[in-house]
């Protein structure tokens, strides 16, 4: 009687972290050390260093770790009657809730729905720690935003004295028991499949796409997995019958770029599963902004310059405590129809000054009103200056700041009342513009 064929299979328990190999004739599903799991079990899971980590539904898993009595409720978080999603659960989601849909319409599939305003300092703050903790384990981490990113753990199994796929499952425990949220684990060879991976099993999911599987994993998946194919693109592609990964992977050499364009030649190597970037742990921001949706439709240039007033002061607000300049300045307005348009000015020089951004603002506002258009949306941003260093403790300075004299008066002033919006609150003090009618005396 011939005797049973055993394989060794790499794995890791997600119940009590064990790691090793398992000697069995068919893929385990039990631990062998505490009768659980489950179980992370493939053949490269132990020589694989690439992650992308990826919190589950952050902004409203937040929600329910802060108010336990929402867990078991349908939550969104996002803006009133004319605001937008910004994040759906779990539960919000098999009601085909999802992000940047309109909040009405979200209602309306779910009439039990809770919607909870934004906390964004507060999601931010539980963002950097949860960031401090990936950085424990590698310097070379890149954020996505607030609540994923890329990490590179080559190199660091005698530091932690673990394997990276080990290493990742115990920041997950971490993060769980220390911050009360889960994060979805894609672990690979590249930054593309890892990014893939964390989105197949969430949520509190690890998932592994080896080197060896990566094309013919990705050659029966849709088309759309792979990142920077926009609509037009794929519309175009599935009118030529160009429907998975593995149809753009075995496209003839001729037909590549009359249907992909000059990214073809990227786009063919995602979809064989390379992608030869490296992670960049210190990727900077090159725009920052702040917009608001209003109740009521406006057309009136008063009522959306004292509203432009508030959204200068918060950018510049963002750009002095980052230490940042900006090099242009951007209007973004959406009309009641819902079409967007933006307009933009370049600055005569870098400046991280509320008045220098609001000037800039008012001038593209005003050739904009006037015009017998209403507007729902109004949004102001700053394009940054690559060459500033938000590093130091230095703000940029202007050479005008040094030989203007009106503009020296007009920095003193705004630096005189950040001082008092730093003690009493950023709502201590309004100009004459920012009162609405009824609150004037």
């Amino acid at each position: 009687m011939s005797k049973p064929a055993y394989t060794s299979y790499p794995f890791i328990c997600r119940s009590c972290l064990a790691s090793g190999y398992i000697g069995a004739e068919a893929r385990p599903e039990v631990c062998l050390e505490c009768g659980g799991g489950p179980l992370v079990v493939h053949d490269e899971l132990f020589s694989l260093s690439m992650a992308h980590i990826d919190c589950d539904a952050f902004y409203c898993s937040v929600e329910k770790r802060d108010n336990p009595e929402l867990v078991d409720k349908p939550v969104i978080v996002g803006g009133g009657d004319r605001g937008v999603v910004a994040a759906a659960c779990y539960i919000a989601r098999r009601y085909g809730i999802r992000s940047a849909m309109p909040s009405w319409q979200a209602k309306r599939a779910c009439p039990s729905l809770v919607v909870i305003k934004p906390r964004m300092a507060h999601y931010q703050k539980i963002g950097r720690q949860i960031r401090q903790m990936m950085q424990s384990l590698t310097p070379l981490v890149q954020p996505l935003s607030i609540d994923e990113a890329f990490l590179d753990l080559s190199g660091t199994q005698k530091l932690h004295n673990a394997s990276p796929g080990l290493s990742l499952a115990r920041l997950a425990t971490r993060i769980k028991q220390e911050i009360g949220l889960t994060v979805s684990i894609g672990l690979a060879a590249n930054k593309s499949m890892a990014k893939i991976a964390s989105d197949q099993d969430k949520p509190d999911g690890y998932y592994v796409i080896g080197a060896a599987e990566a094309r013919s994993w990705l050659a029966s998946r849709p088309a759309s997995l792979l990142f920077g194919l926009g609509k037009s693109q794929m519309a175009k592609l599935q009118a030529a019958g160009i429907q998975t990964c593995g149809d753009i992977a075995s496209l003839p050499e001729g037909r590549r770029r009359a249907l992909l364009g000059s990214d073809a030649g990227r786009l063919v190597n995602l979809a064989c599963g390379i992608d030869p970037r490296p992670v960049v742990p210190h990727s900077r921001a090159k725009s920052i902004s702040s917009e608001t949706t209003f109740n009521e439709n406006l057309s009136d240039y008063a009522a959306l310059a004292a509203l432009a007033e508030t959204l200068s002061a918060k950018v510049s607000r963002q750009l002095k405590s980052q230490n940042r300049a900006a090099i242009r300045v951007v209007l973004k307005l959406k009309f009641a129809n819902h079409r967007l348009i933006t307009r933009s000015r370049s600055l005569s020089a870098p400046t991280q000054m509320q008045h220098d951004i609001f000037a800039a603002i008012t001038e593209m506002l005003k050739l904009e009103t006037g015009k017998g258009q209403s507007y729902r949306l109004l949004g102001v941003g700053a394009d940054l200056d690559v060459l500033d260093a938000p590093e130091t403790n230095i703000a940029p300075v202007s050479l005008l700041d040094l030989v203007d004299e009106k503009r020296q008066k007009k920095n003193k002033l705004e630096a005189a009342i950040d001082q008092l919006q730093e003690k009493l609150g950023e709502g201590v003090l309004k100009t004459g513009r920012q009162f609405k009618p009824q609150d004037k005396p």
